[in-house]
């Protein structure tokens, strides 16, 4: 009879994981959460009440849900730290170290705020790279839009005006025309390649096994490779320096602060450097200082990081030098971003015209060809 209570018993236990683990929430719903939670234990309201007080305030259903899950959680004796971990999606590991950190010394709010800290950096960076890439992307979807709506539906009426005209029609025209009928001979087969394409991406870029080569291609991406790799080191070293200071020894911090990143790339080599640094192998030497030497430096980590790392190793001061190095790569950030835009501006302008350009080229051809007929 134990047995199928316990068999019953982990049935509903895997039922309950399940549902509380869909619970989303978006970054600034956290923010606001965390920020309220740090402002009520701070005022010396015990941890249960202040979560209830949150939850009766908010007006977002997932976060209701959420403090009520992570309520029941904590009246069954569960510390906030184990609440926290079955909802990964929303609490990672550095958040939950943290808790764990904090729980130890009582100093909870401390470790709240903290958390809404680094929650509140990671937005902004995110906010700065879809700012740089959101002008271009919305004026190069909106010019496709117009150029498949031109050759589907104003293209064929000209052509047909030509034919009925019998005049002749110039190359630039007539290629025109030529992937006008492409375009309309193949249109639905266009589209189910491009949901394919779509749906490619979506899988290749959330598989376990695949989403590190996306991750490399991401680091490695034209134009915006310097801002994208220099938000995921910006991200780290504050994520390190949060640790140190904190006391958290160096491997650990290592490993905790790569999984923070969300990039498997990053993760997968600061594992590495983490288990080895646990040998005693110099942190410095693992991010190649040596190589300053022949004017190398490394793919993931700059020549300036691995300085830094270097002086600490002489000084025992690396959380003072990797808060500085954060808010320089905050501030580089910063200037890529106008960089970018005042570049690609102009250079999306250019390509836009010149396609528009071709087009009515192509159509007026053909007229100068008829009034020289007539």
């Amino acid at each position: 009879m134990k047995i199928y209570l316990e068999k019953i018993k982990l049935f509903f236990s895997k039922k309950l994981n399940n549902n509380t683990s869909k619970i989303k929430i978006s970054s600034k719903d956290k923010i606001n959460f965390l920020e309220q939670l740090s402002s009520l234990i701070q005022s010396w309201i015990p941890l249960i009440n202040s979560l209830k007080i949150i939850m009766y305030q908010s007006k977002n259903k997932n976060v209701k849900k959420l403090l009520n899950s992570i309520i029941e959680k904590l009246n069954t004796w569960s510390s906030l730290k184990d609440a926290f971990k079955w909802f990964s999606n929303i609490f990672n590991i550095f958040d939950i170290s943290i808790v764990e950190m904090w729980e130890v010394t009582w100093k909870l709010w401390d470790s709240i705020e903290t958390i809404k800290l680094k929650e509140e950096k990671s937005r902004e960076l995110k906010s700065k790279i879809i700012w740089a890439m959101i002008y271009p992307m919305v004026i190069i979807t909106l010019s496709i839009c117009m150029i498949w709506v031109f050759m589907i539906f104003v293209i064929p009426k000209l052509e047909q005006m030509y034919k009925d005209s019998k005049v002749n029609l110039p190359s630039l025209t007539q290629h025109v025309i030529d992937i006008s009928k492409f375009l309309q001979d193949n249109i639905f087969f266009i589209i189910f390649w491009i949901i394919l394409l779509i749906f490619w991406v979506i899988i290749f870029k959330t598989n376990k096994k695949t989403k590190i080569y996306w991750d490399y291609m991401i680091i490695k991406m034209p134009i915006f490779w310097p801002l994208i790799k220099k938000k995921i080191l910006a991200l780290f070293t504050s994520s390190l320096w949060i640790l140190l200071k904190n006391w958290v020894i160096i491997n650990n911090s290592l490993e905790i602060s790569s999984r923070a990143l969300d990039n498997d790339y990053y993760e997968r080599d600061l594992k590495e450097i983490s288990s080895r640094v646990s040998k005693w192998i110099e942190l410095s030497t693992l991010m190649w200082i040596n190589e300053i030497q022949s004017w190398k430096e490394n793919f993931l980590f700059p020549i300036e990081l691995a300085s830094v790392i270097k002086i600490w190793e002489e000084t025992w001061n690396l959380a003072n030098l990797l808060i500085k190095i954060s808010n320089k790569m905050n501030k580089e950030i910063d200037s890529i971003v106008k960089n970018i835009q005042t570049a690609i501006e102009p250079l999306v302008i250019i390509i836009v015209w010149w396609i528009i350009w071709t087009l009515i080229m192509a159509i007026m051809l053909p007229f100068f060809n008829m009034v020289n007929v007539i």
